[in-house]
């Protein structure tokens, strides 16, 4: 009897999961479509390796070695990082850093930019001790290619946002698109 009420509210609880909407991580095809189907990328920066394996692991898109007869031009316009103190202990110090890492990327179709410039910027915050000298290495290694990931991942996310894919749309000369240009949410580099 018990073991009926363990698996009865079990299922009971997974079934109002699923009707709230829930769904775990990584199942289902939630990402929106680009309006691309191939994409080139134009650079060697670290973000843009980032950027080519998480396009390598999405079949609606293939990543290709030449912008020649790619729908899409990705130009990684800069990278810049940079570590900065924020706070010193009574001996002068630095006792805290933050981390920030900025990204400027164009994305260019039929040789025309679509868009604005799409500037990404992250940081993170981070102690520091002498003490632990080799672990706060790493723990800011860390920290830089979480920051490049995210950074590849929200460079994605906008290429197929429905804005990008309005200005795609107006570049076209579609009669879906926008009869005005959309404000930029955007910062310029």
């Amino acid at each position: 009897m018990i073991r009926f009420v363990f698996w009865s509210m079990t299922g009971l609880l997974a079934l109002m999961l699923t009707a709230c909407g829930f769904q775990l991580r990584g199942l289902g095809d939630t990402a929106r479509p680009y309006p691309f189907t191939s994409l080139y990328i134009d650079s060697s920066l670290p973000v843009a390796t980032q950027v080519a394996a998480i396009v390598r692991l999405d079949p609606r898109v293939k990543l290709l070695t030449s912008a020649q007869h790619a729908d899409a031009v990705l130009r990684i316009v800069s990278e810049n990082k940079d570590k900065v103190i924020l706070t010193i202990d009574r001996s002068g110090t630095a006792d805290e850093y933050r981390l920030n890492y900025k990204v400027a990327a164009q994305l260019f179709m039929r040789g025309e930019q679509v868009g604005d410039v799409m500037v990404v910027k992250q940081f993170r915050d981070m102690t520091y001790s002498e003490n632990q000298v080799l672990g706060k290495g790493q723990e800011e290694n860390l920290l830089w290619a979480d920051m490049l990931q995210g950074t590849a991942q929200q460079l994605l996310y906008r290429m197929s946002s429905d804005r990008m894919n309005h200005a795609v749309a107006a570049a076209n000369g579609s009669a879906s698109a926008p009869a005005t240009k959309a404000p930029n949410a955007v910062g310029q580099p």
